[in-house]
This record gives structure tokens, C-alpha cells and sequence, in this order.
């Protein structure tokens, strides 16, 4: 226990033992997901399961402290997986390259103790929303645009889930949108998630929804109450799950694969990259 003799001075044994015992899954390694996965390694959670099927770019290196520039070209959740055992070498780290959808959510979540929602994209997050509350996981949110910020605990069934709040018109031009961000404030929100999940584990169950606007210091609290009518925790419809909602035609999209399987590689074409991880294959398009 010397790795954690600091932090057993403010978490005692017993929150630490629960650390070592957790089974967490972070999807997305991206700014977000790879601090997250850092963070989590750091203070001891005993299994993480990273998702992600992108590369890691040059434009991605200024708000995430986990990849370099050597790391460029390469899949980011391996080198998630590769830069924490470095960190913390008794952790298990298990790298998924693929990404999430109806078919694949529910196995991929199954047997966690807590998901971290590490995505950028309001169609998957509300997916990732459908199969946590379908199977009672709780779900840790962080949302990062511009300088704003803003992370909830979703106990399911017990305080609002994300779609209780939280709308998807099926708008591409809305979805698909790049907006940029800062390492300040990814560091900011991913601490703050596992700050939710730490005080979980003692007991506090947080109806909140906490907003940050880091561009002038303020920081909000608001208590948002389950809705009647919301499609997954109180009506249990589960749209996104049965594919009720149109998926947005952007970022990371599965391919068929084309001739043979060639391993791990990279195609370029007119539209974007193909990104192979064997029989595996996804179309990065552009935003």
C-alpha cells in the first residue's frame, strides 16, 4: 500500500479496497476518456475497460496529457492502455478498438460497477444513457464544450437519468459540430467525475447537475428531478437502443471491410480515413 499511502490518509483502507475491487468501463479515449482512464489508474481501480476505435492526431496532443507526439497514428485506446500500465503496472487495462452501438453497448457495459461517459456525441451518449439504466450501472457524465463544463451522476431509476433532460432531434449540423475546448477544462471535468464516483462509493447518492463556466468562474448546481415522461428510466422504450432515432453520419462510422485482412492499418480516401483492426473497419468522417 505504500503506492497509496497519501491518499490512504483521505480515503481510509476500506474506500481504497473498494477502489482495488471496481470494474469501471471509460468510453472514449479521447481528451476526455484518457484523463479519465490516467486519473482512475493513479488512484488504484483495480479494472478499467477503455473504448475507443480513433487514432490519436496532432490537433488532439494540446488538451490531453496522456499522448505525445510519438503517439500520433497510433489507436488511442491501446495507448491508453499502454501509458497506465506505465503509470500503475497492477491495474488490469483491457483495450477495446471499436466503437459503441445497438448492437454491441449492452456486452460491452455488462458487469460494471460504474460507466464514464468520455464521448462527444449526443446520439452515442444517449445510447451509452439506454443500456446503463436498461441494466441499473451507474453512469458518470461529463459534457465539455468551449469553456463550459458540466457532469452528472445517473443512479438509475433513482435521480434522472440523461434523457430526462437532454433532447436529440436527429439534426446532423447539431451533432456533428466541432467546437473546440481546453486542457484546463478537460482536466477539470474528468476530476470532477471521479470526484462523483468517489463520493458514490460512500454512500452519497448526488441528485445534481453541476455546471461549470470556466470563462468567468461560476459554477452551478441544479437538482433535476426525474421526468414522467422520459423514454428510458420511467417509459423503459429505450430508443436509441432500438434504433429509433437516426444515427448522425459523422465521426467514427463502421465500414464493411474490403479485401483482405491486413491487421491494424490506415486508408485515405477523398472523405476521410479508414481506420482496420482486422476484420474491423471505420470510416472517419470529417465534421
Amino acid at each position: 500500500m505504500e503506492r497509496y499511502s497519501r491518499q490512504l490518509l483521505v480515503l481510509g483502507l476500506e474506500l481504497q479496497q473498494k477502489l482495488k475491487e471496481l470494474k469501471v468501463t471509460v468510453v472514449g479515449c479521447g481528451a476526455l476518456g484518457s484523463t479519465l482512464v490516467e486519473l482512475l489508474t493513479r488512484i488504484g481501480v483495480g479494472y478499467i475497460k477503455v473504448i475507443d476505435a480513433d487514432i490519436v492526431e496532432i490537433s488532439n496532443l494540446h488538451r490531453t496529457l496522456l499522448f505525445t507526439e510519438k503517439d500520433v497514428g497510433k489507436p488511442k485506446a491501446l495507448v491508453c492502455k499502454e501509458r497506465a500500465k506505465e503509470i500503475n503496472n497492477e491495474v488490469e487495462i483491457e483495450a477495446i478498438t471499436d466503437i459503441i452501438d445497438e448492437t454491441n453497448v449492452e456486452e460491452l457495459v455488462k458487469d460494471s460497477h460504474y460507466v464514464f461517459d468520455a464521448l462527444d456525441n449526443l446520439y452515442f451518449r444517449l445510447l451509452l444513457n439506454d443500456a446503463c439504466v436498461k441494466h441499473s450501472i451507474p453512469l458518470i457524465y461529463g459534457g465539455v464544450m468551449g469553456e463550459y463544463s458540466s457532469v452528472k451522476l445517473v443512479l438509475p431509476y433513482k435521480n434522472a437519468c440523461l434523457s430526462c433532460f437532454l433532447n436529440y432531434e436527429g439534426e446532423e449540423e447539431n451533432v456533428c459540430e466541432t467546437i473546440g475546448t481546453l486542457d484546463t477544462i478537460v482536466t477539470t471535468t474528468a476530476s470532477l467525475q471521479v470526484q462523483l464516483m468517489l463520493n458514490h462509493l460512500r454512500g452519497e447518492e448526488d441528485n445534481n447537475l453541476y455546471y461549470f463556466d470556466f470563462r468567468n468562474m461560476r459554477f452551478d448546481k441544479i437538482k433535476i428531478e426525474r421526468n414522467e415522461k422520459c423514454q428510458a428510466c420511467s417509459l423503459h422504450e429505450f430508443r436509441f437502443l432500438n434504433s429509433k432515432e437516426k444515427k448522425p453520419a459523422c465521426g467514427i462510422v463502421k465500414v464493411e471491410k474490403e479485401g483482405p485482412n491486413n491487421g491494424f492499418h490506415i486508408e485515405k480516401n477523398k472523405d476521410g480515413i479508414i481506420i482496420c483492426y482486422g476484420d474491423k473497419c471505420f470510416k472517419k468522417v470529417s465534421r
